[in-house]
Formats: structure tokens, sequence, C-alpha cells
């Protein structure tokens, strides 16, 4: 037996084969960590795959909750292991990790069986082990005397009594943390010996050998067979091995890293071929079924700590509830410090670490309190905690943030209208944004004026709000929808032209994790922010003392223009995938040769009925050519792969987008997707980097959302990128999405369907303005 999640299918297949080859009369069951996914079948025949939930474990899902992947994966073994001599009355039972690999029949081990031992276990190492290299002495102490990856029982009184023990104490305590005593499933086996007697400590050096014990062991090939000290290899446990690294053997020890021998590389390398053989196609990973909650939020490690530690059962389902819990305020921190109450998930992250104890005393000291929120907010991202677990304190503070006294009833008067300010003829992704404010308080009967900033660098030929704008600002409410490293500039311009305001409203854009603090002061004539995804309110609200408040924007396509493919020069014939960009929002940030490389995995060498193309349209101001230069090079006679770098009015490009099939973001990080939002109003597919400011509108039900994983952005890559982090989206995922939707036509109409719809309804200019028009109530603005 043995034992995996759906990701380490690859593995275990070797496994199985190598079984069925030298075991070929053995029964073979694997327990699934995980539940069965149609999409990744294990496909080897005659294995039984029965699933963790199945077995008899207390309390399931509580104890599903509290374990990660790896403590999971070993805190099911007892169970497994009973249900295969309690229930199916096996004699023997043989457990293997899933990442070893059958190089000769295992004899001694069921020598062992037969003479009589009810146990065979295999110590990490046979001798003294004082190499500056991990494990060592020391590491094998603490992680334990005994490697878990293999153990073999005969079916007795003896083994039914040690698993039932070995299963209360993994119901609890299977959890990695060496540094208190306790290693997964592991350590508790160091007790074994001393339980019983017929245990069988199996200290052949050609079995379970592994990094913790080849630096003892002399590996070696001979005729085609692999031999250890002069023995027929056993069986190899490729612990911790990469399949994009050949020259290491495991990533936990630095020892067999480069300079291999030539046995051992080609013992890697034969391995690592058969991982690439039997694994899913594009490398894509399947999810594991319980690292989220039932709302699909994330379950980080700290939770699961802090789950720990509460109370030994939860009683009831802690994927359905706890996040709840963990949301509410706290009762005990807030009864006098009202101003800035913590949540109980803020409360159990302070008292899990030391550092932040030392750094902030919010038992009674308020600014401290306020510091320390305003830190969770700031570190969320890097502390793996989603945007579910800010809202709560996001909508507290703003409330407490705001300075605001109400208008007098006699000012408010229908004759002050709106001012709004901005680029507001300019035909760029700014200026749409600030005639969508106008557009969606008009469509909510407000009385609004428009300001326009000029801005000599771009092109000024949009007049959609002509008629509405006006040469002085005269409202008791300005609407600023610029950027903050402009706010302070076009406050200045605009100062001779205006009245003084009772209220001002800034709507910027901003695309990292982290505000930038020098554009902080540009806030102090400032009472409100508003801004156009969750990703940017948290981002703004850990770094403003003033309220910074989710305000989803208008989308609309507008007129397209009525033309077909012909008029773009675009094959008629293909399913055209889409890719739209400007390079004044910097080519590092919107990431086109990650959409070129995913296109290329996703088609270059997989056999497919339905030709395809990639068209990615570029505009905006590029110094020198040169990143433009370097995307023609990179697709250079690729006659699938069509760049359009012309100027199109707003009409033409969503026209162009029509014309497509498929749209492709594989951004690194967005403020909100503009984009996106219009490929899905059109009624198209969109793929998008599950990241940053379009999670709020694209995820498994509305489009197709790529998985990535968090990087440091280099020194020049972005503006004020020191200490930032964006996404490195998996180009292996996106191009297995590629292909699914090519293939799978109405599925992917279906999720079309409803991402247009999620868009019509939510970021419709009525509903857009429904929002605006409810804070501004709520403030007694109007």
């Amino acid at each position: 037996m043995s034992i995996c999640s759906n990701n380490y299918f690859p593995y275990v297949r070797i496994l199985f084969n190598s079984l069925l080859k030298y075991h070929p009369e053995s029964k073979l069951f694997l327990c699934l960590a995980d539940k069965q996914d149609s999409l990744f079948p294990l496909e080897i025949e005659n294995i039984t795959i029965i699933e963790a939930e199945k077995l008899n474990i207390p309390d399931f899902y509580d104890f599903a909750f509290r374990y990660d992947i790896m403590e999971f994966n070993t805190a099911v073994k007892p169970f497994m292991m009973q249900l295969l001599i309690e229930e199916y009355n096996f004699d023997q039972v043989v457990y293997l990790d899933p990442d070893i690999e059958l190089f000769s029949p295992m004899e001694s081990v069921f020598l062992a069986l037969d003479n009589g031992s009810n146990f065979v276990i295999t110590p990490h190492i046979t001798k003294p082990s004082e190499e500056n290299t991990y494990p060592g002495d020391i590491g094998v102490m603490q992680s334990g005397i005994y490697n878990l990856g293999f153990i073999a029982v005969n079916n007795s009184h003896q083994v039914i009594n040690f698993l039932h023990w070995w299963g209360r104490k993994l119901r609890f305590y299977c959890v990695n943390e060496q540094h208190n005593g306790i290693f997964v499933d592991q350590k508790f086996v160091d007790l074994l010996p001393a339980f019983y007697d017929n245990v069988k400590i199996l200290k052949d050096t050609n079995i379970n050998v592994a990094y913790w014990n080849l630096l003892q062991r002399n590996l070696e090939k001979k005729e085609q067979s692999w031999f250890v000290d002069g023995q027929p290899l056993v069986f190899f446990h490729f612990s911790g091995i990469n399949i994009n690294n050949n020259q290491r053997l495991s990533k936990h020890t630095n020892a067999f890293h480069g300079n291999l021998s030539e046995d051992l590389q080609e013992l890697i390398d034969n391995y690592i071929s058969k991982l690439k053989y039997y694994s899913f196609q594009n490398n894509i990973m399947p999810k594991y079924c319980y690292g989220n909650f039932t709302n699909g939020v994330f379950i980080s490690t700290i939770i699961r700590q802090i789950y720990r530690k509460l109370k030994n059962v939860w009683y009831e389902n802690p994927f359905l509830s706890f996040c709840d819990y963990l949301n509410q305020f706290n009762r005990s921190f807030n009864n006098n410090l009202s101003d800035f109450p913590l949540t109980n998930l803020m409360v159990f992250f302070w008292e899990s670490r030391l550092d932040l104890q030392q750094s902030f005393n919010i038992f009674n000291n308020n600014k401290d309190r306020k510091r320390y929120t305003f830190w969770f907010l700031e570190t969320a991202e890097e502390n793996q905690f989603e945007y579910y677990f800010l809202q709560p304190i996001l909508d507290k503070i703003s409330g407490k943030l705001s300075h605001y006294k109400s208008l007098s009833f006699s000012q408010k008067k229908s004759q002050f209208p709106i001012n709004v300010i901005g680029y507001l003829k300019t035909e760029t992704g700014v200026g749409q944004a600030g005639r969508m404010v106008i557009n969606s308080l008009q469509s909510v009967n407000i009385n609004v004026k428009g300001y326009h900033i000029d801005n000599n660098f771009v092109r000024q030929n949009d007049f959609q709000v002509r008629d509405l704008l006006v040469s002085k600002i005269n409202s008791p409410i300005h609407i600023y929808k610029v950027n903050a490293d402009q706010l302070g500039i076009v406050q200045q311009e605009v100062k001779n032209y205006r009245n003084k305001p009772d209220f001002t409203i800034n709507m910027p854009a901003w695309e990292l994790s982290k505000f930038p603090q020098e554009w902080v002061a540009n806030y102090g004539n400032i009472d409100e922010v508003w801004v156009e995804s969750k990703f940017v309110q948290v981002a703004l609200q850990a770094k403003l003392s003033l309220p910074v408040l989710f305000m989803p924007p208008a989308v609309v396509i507008g007129n397209v223009k009525a033309v077909n493919r012909e008029y773009f020069n675009l094959p008629k014939d293909r399913f055209l995938f889409h890719f739209n960009f400007d390079f004044a929002s910097f080519s590092s940030r919107k990431n086109p040769e990650a959409v070129i490389t995913a296109y290329r995995k996703a088609f270059r060498h997989q056999k497919s009925d339905i030709s395809t193309g990639l068209v990615i349209k570029t505009r905006g101001y590029d110094p020198d050519n040169k990143n433009y230069q370097k995307l023609l090079e990179i697709i250079e006679e690729e006659d699938d792969i069509i760049v359009i770098n012309e100027y199109l009015n707003h009409s033409e490009v969503m026209a162009l987008m029509n014309c497509c099939d498929c749209y492709v973001s594989l951004h690194c990080s967005e403020g909100f997707g503009y984009t996106l939002a219009e490929a899905m109003l059109l009624g198209k597919p969109v793929i998008a980097t599950n990241y940053s400011g379009n999670c709020d509108f694209i995820n498994q039900e509305t489009g197709f959302p790529v998985d990535y994983k968090l990087v440091s952005l280099k020194p020049d890559e972005y503006p004020f990128a020191q200490g930032q982090k964006w996404a490195k989206p998996d180009l292996n995922h996106a191009a297995w999405i590629m292909q699914k939707i090519v293939e799978n036509h109405s599925e992917t109409q279906n999720i079309a369907l409803a991402g247009q719809n999620k868009i019509a309804v939510d970021y419709s200019p009525i509903n857009a303005g429904k929002r605006y028009i409810k804070r501004l109530q709520k403030l007694g603005l109007i």
C-alpha cells in the first residue's frame, strides 16, 4: 500500500509499476489523501483506491483541517493499515512511500515477516553520521530513528494494538514540530522497539537507500543492475527529488548537489525521466481538496496552527465555519479600546509570534492597536491572509478614520454639481475611467460636471463628455480621478480655478500590493479614497489614515465597429487568442512574453484538429522601440503569432477583441484589469493570472484563473519595486487551459456567459452610480 494526494500520482505510478514487476502476486492499495478527480485519474489497472474520508477516522473533517498536506498524508497511515488488516484480513501489509522505486524483490522483508516478526522497520542510518551536511546524527535524532517511508507488519494482536495506539496519537499530534520533539507519524515509532520484542530492525544497507544514508553506502551499477555495498539494490527512496533539477538528489540536503558520481547521476536521470513520462499533461498539478475553506478561501499554515491550539475538536465542520469564527471580533480584546477592534485571527496571530507581542501592546494601548491593524493589512499577502479575512477590518476602520461632518441642509442643493477632475479627453485607460465615473453618476441622475487636466504626452481627442466639461470648478464635492503620483500636482494646478471644497475624494489606480510611502503626503487635503478593487483597497488602507473604500467601477464596451477579421488582416479559419497591452503600463508587469510562451507550450507540439493563432495588440509610449523590437524578435518566423502595433480608436479595439475567440492576460499584477472585464462583457472566455485586482470578477465560475507563485521584483522591473512581490504565472497551467478551451467549446461558452453576466450586472454604470450615491448619502453630502 501507499498513500498520496492527487498531485503525487506521477510518483506513485512509478512505485506501483515497480511493485507489479517485482511482486506481481501482491494486492496493491492506494489511500488517497484527497478526493478523486476525474480530470486526473491514476491510470494503473488493478489498484484499489480508498479515499481517506472513507477510513474509520473520528471527526474526519476536524482531522483533515488541522493538518497541512504533508502532515495529513502521514496521519492517515495507521488508519489505512487498520483497514487492510481488520476489514480486508490481509496476513501481511507493507507500506511504501510514493517516491520509492523497487529495483529487486523485497525478499528480506518478507523473510522477516515469515520468521515471526510482527514489525519490520528500517533505521535512517546504521553507523555514526558525523558529516557536515543534513541530516547527520542530530538530524536523525530530531526527525526519528526509523524512516516511516517503509513499514511492514503481520496481522496480529500486537500489530492491531499498536496501530490503534498510533492512530490515537496521530489523531491530534501528527505535526511537523521537530523543535517540540514531534515529527509527523515518524517520531512516535521510536517507541516501537521498546513496546514489543518481535520488531525486526532491518539494517541491510541495500534497502531504503536515500539521501540520509547514501554517504555511508556505495551505490554502483553493474551489467544493467543496481547494487549497494555489493548487494542488489532493493528499493531507493527519492525523497525531496526535483523533477526540474537532475543535479541534486534531494531538496532536503546540500549533499549530492552537483558533481555527482556517474552512477548516481544515471539513477537520478532515469527516475526523473520516468516522472516526466508519468506526469500530468503540461505538468498541471491537481488542487488539494482540503487546501481551502468551502467558500474557496485558502487555508494557510498559520490558520491550521491556530485551529490546533484552540481545542481538541471543533464541533462543526471547520471547512464551513472556522473562517467565520476567525472573522469575528475578539470579545476579550475589544471591551475598552473599540476604536480599532481586533478579529479573532488578528489576536491569535499576535499571540503566535513573540516579535509581534514585543512590538505592539494591543491590551491597553490604542495607538499600538492602530499600528498593529495597519501592519496586519500591509503584511497580509506575505502571511497568506486573503481579502476575506481583511474585509471586516477594512469595514470597521473606514468608519473610524472618517472625520467628515455632514453639510448643513441648506448646502444639500441640487444646483451644486459634483465635480469630477481628471484626464477626461485623453485616449487612455485612466481617461476612460474618469469618463465612466461621470457616466455612472449621470445614470443615477446626479448633477455632475467634469474638469479636464491637459496631458500633452498622449492623444486628447475623446469627446464623450465634452458637453459636461467646465473651466471653473464650483462644487462642495470634488472627485479626483487621477493617480497618487499626480494628485499633488493636479490639486495645485486647479487651485486657482475652484472654490475650496467641503469634501474631496480621490479615485487612484495602483498595481502592486504595497503602496509607496513617498505618495502618502499627497493625501493631506483628501477626505476619502475610492478604489476599483479589493487588492488596491488593502494596499492603500495599510498606508493611509483616512477611509479607503472598495468601489467597483463601471465597464462598458460602447460602440463596436462592425467589421470582420479581414479588416484586421486576421486569418478566418483559426481559433484566435488575444492580448492587448500598453507599453506605458510597463511590459514587465503586463508580461506579453508569458502569453507567447504559454501559447507555444499549448500548441507547438500538441496535435489538434483546430488551427490556432495568437493576436497581440500593442500601444503606448515605448522609448526607442526597445520593448517592441524585443517582442518582434521573440516571435520571429512564427506566422500564427500576429502583432498589431498601430493606432486604433476604442471602437476598433473592441472590434478587434470581438473578432478573436479568447482573451489571455498572464500579467504579474493588475490594479483592476479593464481589458479583461471588457472581453468578458463581449462574451469571450478570459484566461487570467489568478492574482490582484481581476480576482474580484474572475473565478472558476466566470473565467479561467491561472495558478501562480509570488516572486520578488527586481530593482529595475517597476517603479517602487523594492520590497514588492508580484505573480509569476504558471505557464504550464495556462497552456493546459488554452488547450481545454479549444477542445471543450460548450463548457467554455457556459463559463464565458457567466462572466458576461457578472460584468453586465455588477459593473454596469447604473450599479456603479448607485454605489457612489449610497456612499455620498451616508456621508450626508447629497
